[in-house]
């Protein structure tokens, strides 16, 4: 028999590998990361780690040997030499039933209930999982109209904050005119997805969601529940957790128990992507349905990220700021011919941060969100920095990095934005071109009533006529068909308190933009010696769209 565990602390054991630090994906997806991160599989005293291939760059890097790796999910590239030769999986089921051998699968309490869906779906699995030992919980009941006047209170300083910053600067002349004047809609928004789902009670025990309703930090083990009849907010943690926000109602044998005596029915929204099915398994044997809602709750935040447009605007004015400058200061480097690393060129970036936020005494804390910055001598794949020589030889080099705004231990926004060095001929025309791409080609589409995936086409029409320069230059080769393989990834999505995943620029995703819709638009581009990151951030306003990220 197959046996799963997602336990980091056992990944970090066997493998050295720490996956929230070396893995890109794991840090970006703040409401998902069990659903993209590895998993431990063993069977008859063999052991494998189990890794979406996008992080094989990551992985290898960390120091993991390749043959104790096996990967899933093919990783969209342009050139196919950088992923030639490597076995990889359709999908995790598949990789699964490959190692199961007899079909037979038992999974830790901490695989994710997404993953358990699966394999059971597939057809091909028998599915096993190791029970959870209940708990007892506390229940604390949290005012929502002192949550909605904390937000009001940060937002009132945040708007005053980010009018300074973009004060004089011409091409967001009229952008503070957009941000709003007090409009929060959190709960009625949660209520009407409830409704839309015959939903009796929504579960929130990601991060992101679970500050979003409470306005306080989450404490280890807690979970948010909302009860859209009553309109009353519950957090339930472990007996002896400290820090709960709200007054205390209710003690209770198990998670489990808690949510049924509470909810006025059976059918319970969670949060599939996160988390894990023993968790999952309590809550069904209590009495609870199980609904899953993480993408549901992803565009719960993104549709009212507007409301949030001050810290989106401080968020993406720090991350141009430092971003420029840690690679400027790479570019004379290089040019001196000094040689330092990807960690230094990190380190720069992260001094700049606080050099913004202290020289425009911003009242915030500022945090790294997550960080793409590699050179391109050392892989095409999206990651995080490591102890990697810049010097003469650097071809490229991209930074791609999100910053994320915090009050009250609440992240209120984050960014997502990229920029490059290009360092090659063919690279430093291609890196201008990406520019109008971005703000032309993509930027240029976005106003109300756009549709994400119509946005995707239109992108690939601009980018048409020149993908002959792009060979002609070294950028681009004849071996893959260059729009089907472009149509596997996005050119852009929403933001707000992370990198949605629920509304991209991308095929297949037919939310329909309006005035208020903030987001990022990009264009990775990754071939032969360069990988080229460029990205800005954009809000739609009432009267035109705006590039918030260009300084």
């Amino acid at each position: 028999m197959l046996h799963l565990t997602a336990d980091e602390a056992l990944v970090e054991q066997h493998y050295g590998l720490d996956a929230r630090r070396s893995l890109l994906f794991s840090a970006i997806r703040l409401d998902s990361h069990p659903l993209v991160s590895p998993l431990i599989a063993e069977r008859d005293g063999e052991r494998h780690l189990l890794v979406r291939q996008q992080e094989q760059g990551n992985a290898l890097s960390a120091g993991v040997p390749a043959e104790q790796i096996r990967f899933y999910a093919p990783w969209v590239t342009i050139d196919p030499r950088v992923v030639e030769g490597t076995r990889v999986a359709g999908s995790l089921p598949e990789l699964v039933a490959e190692l199961a051998g007899d079909g037979r699968v038992h999974l830790a309490a901490d695989v994710v209930l997404a993953h358990h869906r699966a394999f059971t779906a597939s057809g091909a699995l028998e599915v096993t999982v190791d029970a959870t030992t209940p708990r007892p919980v506390v229940a604390h009941e949290v005012d929502t109209a002192s949550v909605l006047a904390r937000f009001a209170e940060w937002r009132s300083e945040g708007a005053r904050v980010a009018e300074k910053l973009i004060d004089g600067v011409e091409h967001l002349d009229g952008l503070a005119a957009e941000i709003p004047d007090g409009t929060d809609t959190r709960y009625a928004a949660l209520t009407e997805l409830a409704t839309e789902r015959a939903l009796d009670a929504v579960l929130l025990a990601a991060t992101p969601n679970h500050t979003e309703v409470t306005g306080h930090e989450q404490p280890a083990g807690a979970v948010a529940v909302w009860l859209p009849a009553a309109g009353r907010l519950l957090v339930l943690a472990p007996e002896g957790t400290s820090g709960l926000p709200g007054t205390p109602v209710g003690r209770y044998d198990s998670f489990g128990a808690a949510v049924a005596e509470l909810s006025p029915g059976p059918r319970v929204g969670v949060e599939e992507e996160f988390v894990g099915i023993g968790f999952a398994q309590e809550l069904e044997q209590a009495g609870s349905e199980l609904v899953g809602v993480s993408a549901a709750l992803g565009h719960w935040r993104d549709v009212r990220d507007h409301e949030d447009l001050a810290f989106q605007i401080i968020a993406a004015r720090t991350s141009v700021f430092a971003i420029e400058a840690a690679l400027a200061w790479a570019e004379r480097g290089i040019e001196e011919g000094r040689e330092f690393t990807e960690l230094d060129i990190y380190a720069v970036y992260l001094d700049k941060i606080v050099e913004f936020r202290t020289e425009r005494d911003i009242p915030f804390g500022i945090e790294p969100y997550f960080t793409n910055l590699h050179s391109s001598n050392r892989m095409l794949f999206p990651g995080p920095p490591v102890d990697f020589p810049i010097n003469r030889d650097t071809t490229c080099i991209q930074l791609d990095a999100g910053v994320r705004i915090v009050a009250g231990g609440v992240t209120v926004a984050t960014s997502d934005m990229a920029r490059s060095l290009p360092r090659t001929a063919g690279a430093k025309e291609a890196y201008a071109f990406f520019f109008d791409v971005v703000r032309e080609g993509i930027i240029g589409q976005l106003r109300p009533g756009v549709v994400c995936q119509d946005v995707h086409e239109g992108t690939l029409e601009y980018l048409a006529p020149h993908l002959d320069r792009m060979r002609e230059i070294g950028v681009l080769g004849t071996e893959v068909d260059f729009n089907t393989e472009y149509r596997k990834r996005n050119v852009g999505h929403l933001m707000g308190k992370q990198e949605s995943f629920a509304n991209e620029l991308r095929p297949g995703y037919e939310h329909v933009l309006r005035v208020g819709s903030f987001g990022a638009a990009e264009i990775p581009w990754r071939y032969d010696d360069v990988a080229i990151g460029t990205e800005d951030l954009w809000y739609i306003g009432a009267d035109r769209t705006y590039v918030v990220s260009k300084w």
